[in-house]
């Protein structure tokens, strides 16, 4: 086997804002590097785990190998994590890993002139140590020309419980739709932050789309008063760079408990803990489909509105295991209707 230098696989990395070689490893952000002390750690955290993230090359390499680290937040279990393999936009192997140190190898590719892509776990920050192909093999760039889409959210965009990188929702829709996919899921961490706003102005992009409204129903971090402004910034903010981009709001899925109830009951280790906001998951739809009605007022018909109820709704309940995240189901009708809704438009 034949070690590519990190130096040279840099410019392989797909999905991510910023990519860093140091120590003798690479590893992938979703956030740009230099504004990585400007944001909250728990941004941060959930922005370094690569979701979405994967390395694409032109290679006749029968064998592709990783050296791999996870990193876990606070010593934590290193959970069961997968990295999937796609051959000219076809899911062809998984390769599951249950240790911190993982050792990845997919073997029996077709060799020839394949367009090869390794999806790294969505679930844990990732440290590549060495890529490797076979000796004498031809590796080289694979530019991507698919549309662009870039993609902004909550943990139910980000996926880190679905079984594999390959299996979230946004995944299964890029491959429906032919998009190419930038996630910017953050579980947790979805607040309407500017600083994230002025990254993904920065990414070329054919379509964005936002889905906004439960991690500010979870931690109650805005009020009535805050949140349609900061909805409206963000949106100023893509516009200084994208004048026409299609931009689409899409409001909370369904989530029972917090359909009509601003507050929200969180378990935090052993304790609950109660989020007193004034906002319901009703209340954001309305203030959403409000904003876009005045874009669209003044004149910007490439804002638009998708109430999120229509990828998931009270009929799908029974997929919300924990009233709030989509299982792997869920994940799969998701991923169906909103390819099917943006295949019509």
């Amino acid at each position: 086997m034949q070690n590519i230098p990190l130096e040279q696989v840099v410019p392989l990395v797909e999905g991510a804002l910023g990519v860093r070689v140091s120590n003798g490893y690479l590893r992938a952000w979703r956030l740009p590097l230099d504004d990585l002390a400007l944001h909250d750690q728990g941004l941060v955290w959930t922005a370094s785990q690569p979701a979405g993230v994967r390395i694409r090359f032109r290679t006749d390499s029968t064998t592709i190998r990783l050296t791999c680290e996870h990193v876990i937040l606070g010593g934590a279990p290193a959970p069961d994590a997968r990295y999937d393999l796609v051959i000219d936009d076809e899911v062809v192997d998984t390769c599951p890993v249950a240790a911190p140190h993982a050792n990845v190898s997919f073997g029996g590719l077709p060799g020839g002139d394949s367009v090869v892509e390794v999806w790294l776990p969505q679930e844990v920050g990732v440290r590549i140590r060495a890529v490797e192909v076979d000796d004498g093999a031809a590796l080289a760039p694979a530019p991507d020309l698919r549309p662009r889409w870039v993609t902004y959210g909550s943990s139910i965009t980000h996926c880190a419980g679905a079984p594999g990188p390959t299996d979230t929702w946004p995944a299964r829709a890029a491959r429906q739709l032919g998009w190419h996919l930038t996630c910017l899921g953050y579980s947790g961490m979805c607040h309407l932050d500017p600083l994230v706003a002025r990254a993904m102005s920065a990414v070329g992009a054919d379509r964005f789309t936002l889905k906004l409204g439960i991690n500010v129903h979870n931690l109650a971090s805005l009020r009535q008063r805050t949140f349609a402004p900061l909805v409206h910034g963000f949106l100023a903010t893509l516009r200084d760079r994208h004048a026409t981009t299609p931009i689409t709001l899409i409001s909370p899925i369904i989530s029972p408990d917090r359909e009509s109830d601003p507050r929200t009951h969180l378990v935090l280790g052993e304790n609950e803990v109660v989020a007193n906001g004034d906002l319901t998951l009703e209340r954001m739809r309305e203030i959403l489909r409000d904003v876009v009605e005045k874009w669209r007022d003044r004149g910007d018909a490439n804002v638009d509105y998708l109430d999120g109820r229509t990828l998931l709704g009270e009929a799908d309940a029974d997929c919300l295991p924990d009233g709030l995240h989509p299982d792997d189901e869920g994940n799969r009708r998701i991923a169906d209707r909103f390819a099917q809704h943006f295949a019509a438009t």
